[in-house]
């Protein structure tokens, strides 16, 4: 018999807050987490950046982290957990270390040491960085050492769907009595690969970010480590522990379209969200927020919008981006965002999405949250994760009964 899935445990650092709580706030507040990036970090004066600026995490605890771990996933994802673990009142040395899992979603993760191997091999030096020691499954590994998990590991890359898939993973886990504890969530930290590959699409923003605005040029490039503890309800009541949310559905899909852009019709974003609710028991009626992909990109953005369109029909929702304040964070996108959503059904608010001017939603039922977060009982809420090769997935979160 599956089981239901709940949400007892969350950690987050990200450009907007080092924990949960300044998270809270500053999503309430519609704070954005844009910021110019440290020479020492890399250089970005050349002329042929169309930016300057990313979500960049608090640049002393960026340093402190770097400097015992120089790939940045490891040390920042182990923080982010510790916080998950702490809230959800869960003490590891009372439980079989063979039924915690863990799962860890990430898209170019551990590209800075690859990124220092390559120019010491140019410069013909002999490089003192060992690649696979770097690798993300090593990472994920290290990690589980760390907390001594002798359950299952999965490090996923699926792009920017990389996070909310590694929810998913754990939801079907935990819903299927594979194991009795799953952390699950993802990380990302953007480097001058990852900046120079978006710049050269031609994809980053000239300024701050703007999803759903008429005028949107693209994304801003973000850091974010994010954690869930995802259990069965069964084993939360007994141990008497905190419920943020339940998780209701899951559902990825691959449009098989295009490397980087995304079918004009957003007819898989919408099966991805249809999936999810369907699995979840649920219908379009009874759905009060979608956390939508948002990249402001004109592509995405465009997409999106019609795909939620053809999902709501007249039923009415609120919408946001939670990316217009704590950037796209790539890998770890779907799981900060699942973090935000979940938290906002737990608190009883809808974060926004800033610096919208003119927005392009048109249909009177979809009503996008603009610049501060509003307080809303949310039922259930939809967070997408729509990433390159056509990686389409859509988590329900619900509130718990």
């Amino acid at each position: 018999m599956a089981s239901r899935v709940v949400v007892t445990g969350m950690g987050v650092i990200c450009s907007i807050g080092n924990n949960l709580q300044e998270f809270e706030i500053n999503l309430r507040d519609g704070k954005s987490g844009l910021k110019e990036i440290q020479a020492d970090r890399f250089d970005v004066s050349d002329p042929y950046f169309r930016s300057h600026q990313g979500c960049a995490i608090d640049q002393e605890l960026y340093r402190r982290i770097f400097d015992k771990d120089v790939s940045m996933l490891g040390e920042i994802s182990i923080k982010a957990i510790e916080e998950a673990i702490a809230t959800a009142n869960l003490d590891l040395s009372k439980t079989d270390p063979r039924k915690i899992g863990l799962c860890l979603g990430t898209s170019v993760g551990g590209s800075y040491p690859f990124m220092e191997w390559i120019k010491d091999k140019i410069a013909g030096r002999e490089p003192n960085i060992d690649l696979l020691t770097y690798s993300t499954p090593n990472i994920t590994s290290m990690i589980a050492r760390q907390f001594g998990i002798r359950g299952p590991l999965s490090t996923i890359s699926t792009a920017c769907a990389s996070g909310t898939n590694s929810i998913g993973r754990a939801f079907d886990l935990i819903r299927n009595n594979r194991v009795d504890y799953m952390i699950a969530g993802g990380v990302d930290v953007f480097t001058y690969l990852t900046f120079s590959g978006f710049n050269s699409l031609f994809a980053l923003s000239k300024g701050a970010c703007r999803p759903f605005d008429k005028t949107r040029d693209g994304l801003n490039l973000g850091d974010a480590s994010a954690y869930a503890i995802l259990e069965s309800y069964e084993s939360a009541k007994r141990r008497n522990a905190p419920i943020y949310a339940e998780v209701g559905g899951y559902s990825i899909v691959n449009e098989a379209y295009h490397a980087t852009a995304p079918h004009p019709e957003g007819i898989f974003a919408r099966q991805a969200m249809q999936n999810a609710l369907a699995m979840a028991g649920s219908t379009t009626h009874d759905v009060d927020y979608i956390n939508a992909h948002g990249t402001a990109t004109p592509a995405n953005d465009k997409m999106e919008m019609k795909a939620i369109e053809a999902l709501m029909g007249e039923d009415e929702v609120f919408v946001s981006s939670t990316k217009s304040m704590i950037g796209h964070s790539l890998g770890a996108a779907g799981s900060v965002e699942f973090v935000a959503t979940a938290l906002g059904i737990y608190k009883g608010f809808i974060p926004p999405s800033i610096n919208v001017s003119e927005n392009i939603i048109t249909r009177e039922n979809i009503k996008l949250v603009k610049e501060k977060g509003i307080d809303y009982p949310i039922s259930l809420a939809l967070s997408n994760s729509f990433g390159f090769s056509g990686n389409m997935a859509s988590v329900a979160i619900k509130r718990f009964n």
